[in-house]
């Protein structure tokens, strides 16, 4: 039986990228090559993203949620002040 997909395995697969991102700025800021940086970084990503007890399917597929929201921040960003956007969550 297929194991039933929650925001618990979800939050697994974003958190991956979380730490992907943070531990390369750690390991970076310690001086650490960055060739084994990169290395380090995938090792621990895959096992987070395979200890999600996802498929490999879903596991894409929110990749790819993710990275077009982070690709519609971007453009925002760069459309806008960031003073600018911050007037608009005030409102």
């Amino acid at each position: 039986m297929p194991r039933v997909v929650d925001d618990k395995n979800i939050r697994y697969v974003e958190g991956a990228v979380l730490s992907m991102l943070r531990l390369r700025r750690y390991l970076l800021s310690r001086g650490v090559d960055p060739e084994e940086v990169d290395e380090r970084i995938k090792k621990q990503a895959i096992g987070m993203l395979e200890a999600s007890g996802l498929n490999k399917d879903k596991i894409i597929e929110i990749l790819a949620e993710l990275k077009l929201v982070v690709e519609v921040l971007i453009d925002l960003v760069g459309k806008e002040k960031l003073q600018e956007i911050g007037k608009h969550s005030s409102s």
